[in-house]
């Protein structure tokens, strides 16, 4: 079982005044700890890492629609997603802050944006088009589905999943009490398509 602030996520919470700290309070959401799961969040965060770097080199937050810093604030929370162990006794419990999840829905609509025939999103759009086909064979639709994926799980905010998170962290594992719970979390991730 793995327990993660995330990479920026903890310093960033820790320094916002206490009011602030109470409303965006991170909580812990369970992760899938499959191989489709890591594919699907390593594509999406290495996408969204492509965006960031472009925007950066750039130096003018607007030529790809959301500033650079978001999408590589976006980047890092999914990266936090991805694990190598992909054996079912190996949990993910992650703690994403508000502000990572903010980005990544910031950036959806961005990807959103690209799709349409909008003069501003052209060069989203075109990057992008030259990164997804060779690098991952899909496209811009492809990815704003797998993002929607990723989504669906980092915010999933069920009782159970909520319940199940802080039970794996405190006591390394699902024990036979906790099936019901696991077993709601995991009709989400299948209607999502998070999880097989």
């Amino acid at each position: 079982m793995l327990l993660r602030a995330g990479r920026r996520g903890r310093a960033v919470w820790a320094d916002l005044p206490h009011e602030q700290r109470q409303q965006h309070r991170p909580r812990p959401v369970f992760l899938p700890s499959g191989f489709f799961w890591n594919t699907e969040a390593r594509m999406v965060g290495e996408a969204l890492d492509t965006v960031a770097v472009a925007a950066m080199r750039t130096l003018d937050d607007t030529r790809y629609l959301v500033p650079a810093l978001t999408w590589q604030v976006a980047a890092d929370q999914i990266a936090d997603c991805v694990t190598t162990d992909h054996r079912a006794e190996h949990l993910l419990v992650l703690l994403p802050p508000a502000h990572a999840l903010e980005a990544i829905w910031a950036c959806r609509g961005a990807l959103i944006r690209a799709t349409g025939h909008d003069d501003d999103a052209e060069r989203l759009a075109g990057l992008l088009d030259g990164y997804l086909e060779p690098v991952h064979h899909t496209g811009l639709p492809g990815l704003i589905e797998a993002v929607d994926r990723v989504l669906a799980v980092l915010a999933l905010d069920l009782p159970a999943a909520r319940t199940l998170a802080i039970r794996v962290a405190l006591n390394g594992g699902i024990g036979e009490e906790d099936q019901g719970a696991f077993g709601e979390v995991l009709a989400v991730w299948r209607r999502a398509g998070a999880a097989g």
